[in-house]
């Protein structure tokens, strides 16, 4: 059996158990295939190892009744639904404000990225020597071996905040993707379907290749500042040379 038969074969059985919001379930097992097909598995070894979609789908059934009972238990009374509306209500006003906050901050963090490797750019290249430019750009003035190397550690640092970027961007979705499947199993009369996991899932291949670019970055970043300070100084013949070379005049 292969990914999409397996999928179709789930989905037959999730409506057949009664499972409300079964979209949600089926998403989750292909992204169970995305992953496993990243760590080279084939598709029908993979479904091989899982149970089969009647076995799943009278899982998710039970795992639904006994939600479904702790529901009524808790909250089955008139005065018990309207407490737990207004509570979910109020958390929803609390929480939406820090969801725009986390959103923000990836905004941040990306336009600090292209401001910070733009920066670096235009120290290698001297662009803002250029008439169009010159007007409304100005770096300081330093001899080019120390532009060079402070440019390439700007460069090595944006870069860091583009990592820095992707991950709070995975994340916030992850979170944000949590409550809402939360607040769907607290609302809903139905059954109710698992947690999703708060760390977000990231391909073996693309966690590998974050995590090597992060160091080599880092290393960059530090050895280009180093290396440019110390230029800096020597050519300047002063341990402060942005006042030897007038940057604040």
């Amino acid at each position: 059996m292969n990914r999409q038969d397996y999928l179709a074969a789930l989905e037959k059985a999730l409506k057949s158990a009664g499972m409300r919001d079964y979209e949600d379930i089926i998403e989750e097992y292909s992204e169970h295939f995305d992953m496993k097909i990243s760590d080279g598995y084939g598709e029908e070894e993979i479904a091989a190892r899982l149970a089969t979609p009647e076995e799943i789908a009278g899982q998710f059934k039970e795992i639904g009744s006994q939600a479904d009972s702790k529901k009524r238990s808790s909250g089955g009374s008139i005065i018990g639904r309207v407490f737990k509306d207004i509570g979910v209500i109020t958390l929803d006003l609390v929480m939406v404000p820090n969801f725009i906050a986390l959103y923000s901050w990836v905004f941040a963090l990306a336009v600090s990225a292209i401001a910070i490797f733009a920066s670096g750019i235009t120290l290698i290249t001297r662009l803002d020597k250029l008439p169009f430019i010159s007007p409304y750009v100005h770096m300081p003035s330093m001899p080019f071996i120390c532009a060079l190397l402070l440019g390439v550690a700007l460069i090595a640092l944006s870069v860091l905040c583009a990592i820095a970027t992707e991950h709070s961007r995975l994340g916030t979705n992850q979170a944000i993707r949590k409550y809402i499947r939360w607040h769907k199993n607290v609302m809903s009369k139905g059954p109710s379907l698992p947690p999703i996991p708060l760390n977000p899932w990231i391909t073996p291949k693309k966690r590998r290749n974050m995590r090597t670019l992060t160091m080599v970055s880092l290393f960059v970043f530090i050895v280009g500042l180093v290396a440019s300070m110390i230029s800096m100084i020597a050519l300047s013949g002063s341990l402060e040379p942005w006042h030897a070379w007038n940057w604040f005049v």
